[in-house]
């Protein structure tokens, strides 16, 4: 875009437009507008016309262009010559344009003033800094208008940058920091400083934003202050930190947009109240224990942050003021100390209540019972002796001991009868005491159960005695030591793998996988495979893997099944058998195999559309969409075609042996396979003929054609011969001639060679005999089932010369009344006829022979002829079977007429 800016005196119709550029005299003259309305002021305005132009001349005029920022190297901004109209004012010839300053951006044609860009794109914000970015972005450049290198004219051209959408906005920091409360109701909004930046203008700069992973508890109130807006609950202790974008999206087309990554924060506030893990618990102290000892350290939580966290401690209101000075409670960290008072009638039990406090909420209570044990001289003993085997305090007993096994003796000493209560075994464990020859203080340490390593190896024996002032305690261990009980077990009751045929040797199968629930060697587990394998297979002994030697073949075999065996080293070894299955999958690997690679098919002509023709057997070894086998014919022959949901080729179109007496073409067999496999085969089709053509008359010509036979020709003379050709083949091209009827003065005079067509003079010529002879001749073949025929008129003037033509061709015009002939019916032998053979009945058979001999002797030479092209290789040309002409050398073409002239 472009737009010219040419100040105007003020005035209007045609006159004032002589005034054009004349606006520096709007300071010199208030009004430069000259009315012509009267004569007297004529003169006045002419005067101003001329001065108006002359200070033009001297004067700069201003014109404003437009053009896009960053535009191609080429593109047309303006044309000063053309915007300020200096063609109307000038008679100048040779004008020059020159920037007074060059730019690096623009370019100025010299001799046509126009104004393109430069390879140097225009960046309108680099041109227009920041702080003018709202007003328009102009670069002013002056240009001097020179004729003849003579000053002439200044020009100010305004060149207008228009802003393109090049600039995506971008934030100054890259992560923002907000923090929330986590009590903010729904819907609160909070404010937020952070705003991108985007150095194009108007519609590319800034429009809105959006938030990104906000996942529905955030949003983005887009207006003139941004803020952020709570829609979900918070709270801090399930989640005290969110992550997510921010994005600033500007007007362009398309819009470009910059993101930075906003952290809301959390802020905790007091909404959790201290607690103690338990509600009560029981202490036990010496009497004798030393003044500052600790008792016991409480730990209460608070899963609030910083002041809202803090706890103090303290006792309750019921606590006796005798168990606040006998133990000491530190209120900043719950330490609970033994203030060292041995007063003897100090209470052996003392309850204590300590309150959790925390800032604005109702203290957690826990509930303490500190005991006071008292100190003997002879405090009870428990003593063990072991009756099993031991070693280092530890009895080891095998896993086959039956019930109510002795494992150790518990002796109890107790001299002052502190012990009032029972002695037992604490615990859920296969043991219990039996008392031992009725002794109070001896017990027998027994099984209660039979035993199994494989669900409990140790067991850990407490026996407990209590006095009045304490607890007596012994422990025993025990350790259940293996035996092989145990068969290997497989992690699954048979194994299935499946493997490509052509494998790699050494190819890896399957892990055959077998736990056995003892220890050590009674637990230690090898395969070995079982004697159905093939040889092909091994498996290692001590990882299960299985492994085959050589590549597999799925057309040979497609399963393998064996067994394999875990054996542990246990005394005696255990063993346990599964069942191995191989699956080998197929590979497209066996190429499709014709029957034979030459077909040879025979069909009559006129062979139906779509008939069967015959089978094209292709077999493929591979299964699948491997051994989906597609035929298909190339070298693109359009008379067959392949059914191949059958594997029958069919005729596609009509077949004519008289054009074509064989078709010869290649199939090609293709499977399915990713890369497929293909083979072809040559198939010949022999098209046999039938009789679907009559004799064709050659000669004559046509039915009024003539010959002109002398008076004088001798008897036997043939005067006319009759040449006809047959398209058919072999008996259905074998030919007879017959004449059907007669005209003439003495029509038996003429006779016909049944076989050759030859009509010769039976009777000696008379000159009664003159005149024009007309024969019907029909002309028929020997086809099966039903002969063939056409007929031709032979017409024989016999005269001396002939004088009169067009009568005679009159003659030739009229409408012809035969003499009845006897029908006969055609020569079975006109072969033999042809060599002056009798056709007698005896000959009949024998010439039917002979032809069914020929037959077979034709269908051997064709046999034999097929090979010898097969070894060959040569393209072979066959001839249709046609009956030669026997036509004089010196006879031409013309008709008979226009050889009589």
């Amino acid at each position: 875009m472009r737009r010219l800016w040419q100040r105007r005196c003020p005035g209007s119709g045609p006159r004032s437009r002589w005034l054009l550029q004349c606006c520096s005299l709007r300071d010199s003259f208030d009004g430069c507008e000259v009315s012509v309305v009267s004569r007297r002021h004529k003169l006045i305005y002419i005067v101003l016309m001329i001065l108006c132009h002359k200070i033009n001349s001297h004067l700069a005029i201003e014109l404003e262009y437009k053009v896009r920022e960053n535009e191609n190297e080429g593109v047309f901004i303006g044309n000063i010559a053309t915007d300020i109209l200096l063609t109307s004012v000038t008679t100048c010839d040779s004008l020059a344009y020159k920037f007074m300053k060059e730019m690096d951006y623009v370019i100025l044609r010299h001799e046509s003033g126009e104004l393109y860009t430069t390879k140097q794109r225009i960046d309108r914000e680099t041109l227009c800094p920041v702080e003018f970015r709202g007003d328009p972005c102009v670069q002013e450049v002056n240009v001097v208008i020179l004729c003849a290198d003579q000053y002439l004219q200044m020009v100010k051209v305004k060149i207008v940058i228009l802003d393109v959408n090049d600039n995506a906005p971008y934030f100054a920091e890259q992560v923002m920091k907000l923090s929330i409360p986590e009590d903010a109701a729904a819907g609160t909004s909070f404010g937020i400083d952070y705003y991108a930046t985007d150095n194009d203008t108007g519609e590319n700069s800034i429009k809105h934003y959006y938030l990104e992973n906000s996942q529905n508890i955030f949003s983005l109130n887009d207006g003139e202050t941004p803020s952020i807006v709570v829609h979900q609950p918070l709270d801090r202790e399930v989640k005290d930190l969110y992550e997510m974008k921010i994005v600033a999206v500007d007007g362009g087309v398309p819009p470009l947009s910059g993101t930075a990554t906003l952290l809301i924060n959390i802020q905790d506030i007091n909404d959790n109240c201290p607690i103690f893990n338990v509600s009560e618990f029981d202490i036990q102290i010496p009497e004798n224990m030393s003044s500052n000892s600790v008792v016991t350290q409480l730990h209460a939580f608070d899963a609030d942050l910083g002041p809202n966290a803090e706890i103090s401690y303290s006792y309750g209101n019921r606590v006796q003021e005798i168990s606040k000075k006998l133990f000491t409670l530190h209120s900043d960290t719950g330490l609970i100390t033994f203030s060292g008072n041995k007063n003897p009638e100090i209470s052996p039990i003392h309850k204590l209540t300590v309150l959790a406090n925390g800032p604005g909420c109702a203290p957690a209570i826990v509930q303490i019972t500190v005991s006071v044990m008292h100190s003997s001289k002879y405090s009870p003993k428990l003593e063990i002796s072991y009756i099993a085997n031991q070693a280092d305090g530890v009895i080891y007993l095998k896993e086959t001991a039956p019930d109510n096994t002795p494992i150790a003796l518990l002796e109890v000493t107790d001299p002052d009868h502190y012990l009032k209560g029972t002695i037992y075994i604490s615990g859920n464990v296969p043991f219990y005491l039996k008392p031992y020859e009725r002794s109070r203080n001896k017990h027998l340490v027994v099984t209660s159960q039979l035993l199994d390593h494989e669900l409990e190896n140790q067991y850990k024996i407490v026996i407990k005695a209590e006095d009045p002032h304490s607890l007596h305690e012994l422990t025993i261990h025990v350790k259940i030591t293996d035996e092989n009980d145990n068969s290997p077990e497989f992690c699954q009751s048979s194994f299935e793998a499946s493997i490509e045929e052509n494998n790699i040797p050494g190819a890896f199968l399957l892990k055959i996988s077998a736990t056995d629930a003892d220890s050590g060697q009674n637990g230690k587990v090898t395969y070995h495979l079982g004697p159905d394998a093939l040889p092909i297979f091994s498996i290692e002994q001590i990882t299960g893997n299985l492994i085959v030697s050589t590549a597999l073949d799925r057309e040979k075999d497609k399963l393998y099944r064996f067994s394999v065996s875990a054996v542990d080293h246990g005394i005696p070894p255990r063993k346990r058998s599964t069942i191995v299955i191989i699956h080998v999958l197929d590979q497209n690997d066996n190429t499709p195999s014709f029957l034979t690679n030459d077909y040879t098919f025979f069909i009559p002509e006129n062979f139906p559309r779509h008939g069967e023709i015959g089978v094209i057997n292709v077999t493929d070894l591979d299964e699948g969409a491997n051994g989906n086998v597609t035929v298909s014919i190339l070298n693109s022959s359009s008379h067959f075609l392949m059914d191949n949901t059958r594997g029958i080729l069919r005729c596609n179109s009509s077949v004519d042996r008289e054009k074509h007496t064989m078709h010869v073409f290649w199939v090609e067999a293709v499977d399915g396979g990713r890369s497929p496999l293909s083979a072809t085969a040559k198939i010949t089709v022999f098209v046999l003929d039938i009789n679907d053509n009559p004799p064709t008359v050659l000669l004559p010509q046509s039915n009024i054609s003539w010959l002109l036979v002398p008076p004088n020709t001798p008897q036997g003379t043939a005067v006319a011969e009759i040449y006809a050709i047959d398209y058919d083949a072999g008996i259905n091209a074998v030919m007879t001639y017959t004449i059907v009827g007669r005209n003439g003065p003495a029509p038996h005079v003429f006779g016909i060679n049944t076989a050759t067509g030859n009509i010769t003079l039976q009777e000696k010529l008379l000159s009664k005999d003159y005149g024009l002879y007309q024969l019907l001749v029909k002309v028929s073949d020997l086809g099966q089932p039903q002969p063939l025929h056409s007929t031709v008129m032979v017409n024989l003037f016999v005269n001396e010369t002939v004088s009169n033509k067009s009568y005679l061709e009159d003659l030739l015009h009229r409408r012809t009344v035969f003499t009845e002939e006897m029908q006969t019916e055609p020569n079975p032998c006109p072969l033999l006829q042809t060599l002056d053979i009798p056709c007698s009945p005896p000959i009949i058979p024998i010439a039917i022979t002979m032809i069914i001999v020929s037959i077979i002797f034709f269908t051997i030479s064709l046999c034999m002829l097929l090979s010898m092209r097969k070894k060959s290789k040569k393209k072979e040309l066959y001839i249709d079977a046609k009956i030669p002409l026997k036509i004089n050398l010196d006879y031409y073409t013309k008709d008979w007429n226009d050889e009589q002239l």
